[in-house]
């Protein structure tokens, strides 16, 4: 796979780090990207995989960014662009009744589906040339059941979805496969700023969080960045439009 180029969004946040890294393991040319340059350098930094990853600044809520970026990108590693992980995303917290902030709830859905819809654009066309692609676009729990407090959130994740399965079905006859991962409750940055971590909860709250989810545990990075790469590395382009929900099982049974 060295001579596969996998591009990661928001690859400098907190699964983006753990899908980095996973597919660099197995053997992908990974182009790190992110709006961040010094969370980027970090990343690289933290790492060390000079040869197999490089990093780029780039904003997915700008398509013109977004193509210069792409270009840049083959233009350094190569054409062969194969995988695409849409992992960019922010989360804003608002409540209906008190909305007093709409731009942040634009700027959600701006970055998390808008941001999907543009590089999905731009690099399956580079998937497309090859007659080969995997597409794995990184959703939440919160598409599928929805999120007091985070509607605009719960919005992009469910837009992405639906975008997903209808990627789906229009790059299917390419050769080029589209899959989703609904993440439950994760530790990671992103989720302090909605709950509170394990870290910081009562002992209270962090064994009611425990008892919803069958497994026993919260979910991390690396739960995200195993079934990413499965999902990059599977021979078979029979497994397409697949939604996975990766909660521990918190979705069955919970009352």
């Amino acid at each position: 796979m060295s001579r596969q180029i996998a591009v990661i969004t928001g690859a400098a946040g907190g699964f983006g780090v753990a899908i980095s890294r996973a597919l660099s393991d197995v053997g992908y040319t990974v182009a790190a990207t992110d709006v961040d340059r010094a969370s980027l350098d970090a990343l690289a930094t933290h790492l060390k995989r000079p040869d197999s990853l490089h990093t780029f600044v780039m904003d997915v809520t700008d398509e013109a960014n977004v193509r210069e970026t792409a270009s840049a990108i083959t233009q350094q590693l190569g054409p062969n662009v194969t995988v695409l992980v849409n992992n960019a995303g922010i989360i804003g917290r608002g409540y209906c009744l008190t909305e007093n902030n709409p731009a942040e709830s634009r700027r959600v859905i701006d970055v998390n589906l808008t941001g999907a819809f543009n590089c999905t654009a731009v690099f399956s066309r580079y998937m497309a040339k090859l007659k080969y692609g995997r597409i794995v676009n990184i959703t939440s729990v919160a598409g599928m059941w929805g999120a007091a407090g985070g509607a605009a959130y719960a919005a992009s994740k469910a837009g992405l979805i639906k975008a997903s399965e209808s990627w789906a079905r229009e790059l299917g006859p390419l050769n080029i496969s589209v899959t989703a991962i609904a993440p439950g409750i994760c530790k990671t940055n992103m989720l302090g700023q909605f709950v509170e971590h394990e870290a910081a909860a009562s002992p209270e709250e962090a064994r009611i969080v425990k008892s919803i989810v069958p497994v026993g545990r919260w979910g991390t990075p690396e739960d995200v960045a195993e079934v990413v790469t499965f999902l990059t590395t599977c021979k078979s382009n029979y497994l397409n439009a697949a939604v996975i929900p990766l909660d521990g099982g918190m979705r069955v049974g919970t009352l």
